[in-house]
């Protein structure tokens, strides 16, 4: 008789954990459909916009807004300040309030972009002013020699917190064009494919950097195209190691520096004088 009590009572107990699981996974269920209504509401469209042009101090829109399968972020028609960005989707560490070099968004990809840099001629600055760091560096790899390379604490910039140099970004089919004070172009990326990826090495963070894109033009005048890159970097060092990098005209053997920023526009200007 007590074994039967002992086997009823376990089997009431599988019972109530089985109805346990499936409330909580109605629940979690329920949860889930709701963030995914929410976040394509007006309100939340009009939330994220507002939350993102504070940050940066720059007038931010966006047509459409929406989460992820994976409860991140789909962003529509986002646009700033000589920025158009028809497709975003954005992924996050959710625990990163824990750490103060974690940045909130995990994982930027863009697809579509176009971006224009126009420079300030009173400071050589480049507009859109929280993307200045971003136009400087990257102007410096195509020739455009910027009055100053490091960051200036008094233009507007994405808060570290959200976006940093740990967020592995991507890019798909992007154009960038450098205007002059005058509105002229002076140099451009067109077709551009951007990829991030982490990994580790003798317990230290590797960060591989893939880049290529279907036309670039130097300040120089000369051109190259189909252009490819692939880089690493170590966590720790500002050493930056070149493993690939060529065009249609040729390739260019491995190299490494901690001043790429400069660097590289030499090594572009000998790859685009390759016949």
């Amino acid at each position: 008789m007590a074994k039967k009590k002992i086997a009823t009572k376990k089997v009431s107990n599988r019972q109530k954990w089985k109805r346990q699981l499936i409330i909580t996974g109605l629940v979690a269920l329920i949860l889930y459909i709701g963030v995914h209504i929410l976040s394509r509401t007006e309100g939340a469209r009009s939330a994220v916009a507002d939350k993102l042009s504070n940050g940066t101090r720059q007038q931010i829109s966006i047509d459409k807004c929406g989460a992820t399968a994976l409860l991140g972020l789909h962003l529509q028609g986002l646009r700033f300040q000589g920025v158009e960005m028809p497709d975003v989707k954005m992924s996050f560490n959710w625990f990163s309030i824990f750490s103060k070099e974690t940045p909130f968004v995990k994982q930027l990809r863009i697809k579509g972009m176009e971006m224009q840099f126009r420079r300030i001629p009173t400071t050589g600055n480049w507009e859109p002013l929280v993307l200045n760091g971003v136009g400087s560096r990257m102007g410096a790899v195509l020739g455009l020699n910027p009055t100053q390379m490091g960051d200036d604490e008094s233009l507007p910039k994405f808060p570290p917190s959200v976006i940093n140099a740990k967020t592995l970004l991507q890019l798909e089919r992007c154009k960038v064009v450098w205007k002059d004070e005058n509105g002229r172009e002076i140099a451009y990326v067109t077709e551009a494919d951007l990829r991030l990826k982490s990994g580790s090495f003798i317990k230290r963070k590797v960060i591989q950097t893939l880049f290529s894109c279907g036309h670039v033009k130097l300040a120089s005048g000369r051109a190259l195209r189909d252009f490819r890159l692939e880089a690493i970097r170590i966590e720790g060092s500002s050493v930056i190691t070149i493993l690939d990098m060529a065009d249609s005209n040729g390739q260019y053997e491995e190299f490494a520096s901690n001043t790429l920023w400069q660097d590289l526009n030499l090594h572009l200007h000998q790859l685009s004088e390759m016949k």
